[in-house]
């Protein structure tokens, strides 16, 4: 498999960037973590270097020489976004459109108004997706985002919900993992899938998943769909 580069050049390309790496089982190299748990991206361009090894480098800048071992999977310099959306959560959309509610308009045909009291008031949840981690150039997108969907536009995508699975650590003869299937109609027993993981159960926590596990088994998160 070639190593790959990634060139993102926003908050908003590195993230899902990021979440793709991490849902192919890729790890920051040096500090064996997750890529959603340490972003890089300051205030300009970043190119991630995805290697054989499931491993993850970067570099603050745009280097065309490195490219000679490395295959460009994505140039965020060719596209605003990867995405035309932001993915939020369920909660801060439902606060989103109760913070709409309160907003007055000037024009009784249309639009309600934001001013800088309605800014100030934004619930807590969207607050915090403007805080003070994101780069100020990325907190103004966002700031922008929220009064296009004032005006009407479909800026924002809900994300799908997040589950927990238990598998085993190995893969089976049949080379895949084997999956926990609890069995609540005979005084609940767990079972193997062999089928993958969309007839697994799926917990709502990390620590119920765990429950469930024995040590040569892990809990892995999935999308519910």
């Amino acid at each position: 498999m070639k190593n790959k580069a990634y060139i993102v050049v926003n908050e908003q390309q590195e993230h899902e960037v990021l979440e793709q790496l991490e849902r192919e089982g890729y790890v920051w190299r040096g500090l064996n973590t997750k890529p959603t748990e340490q972003p890089r991206l300051i205030d300009e361009p970043i190119t991630i270097f995805a290697r054989d090894d499931k491993r993850l480098t970067f570099d603050y800048k745009v280097n065309e020489a490195y490219f000679a071992d490395f295959e460009i999977d994505f140039d965020g310099r060719k596209e605003e976004k990867m995405s035309e959306k932001y993915v939020v959560s369920q909660e801060f959309m439902e606060e989103l459109k109760e913070w709409k509610d309160t907003l007055t308009s000037n024009d009784d045909e249309y639009k309600p108004l934001v001013s800088l009291v309605n800014i100030k008031n934004l619930p807590e949840t969207v607050y915090m997706w403007l805080g003070d981690d994101v780069p100020d150039k990325e907190n103004n997108n966002r700031l922008i985002a929220i009064i296009r969907w004032v005006n009407g536009e479909d800026v924002f995508e809900v994300e799908k919900p997040k589950k927990w699975v238990v598998r085993s650590k190995d893969s089976s003869k049949a080379g895949r993992n084997l999956y926990v299937v609890l069995d609540v109609g005979h005084g609940i027993k767990t079972s193997i899938n062999y089928w993958g993981k969309s007839n697994a159960t799926k917990f709502d926590t990390k620590e119920e998943a765990e429950s469930w596990a024995n040590s040569h088994q892990e809990v892995v998160e999935v999308v519910d769909v």
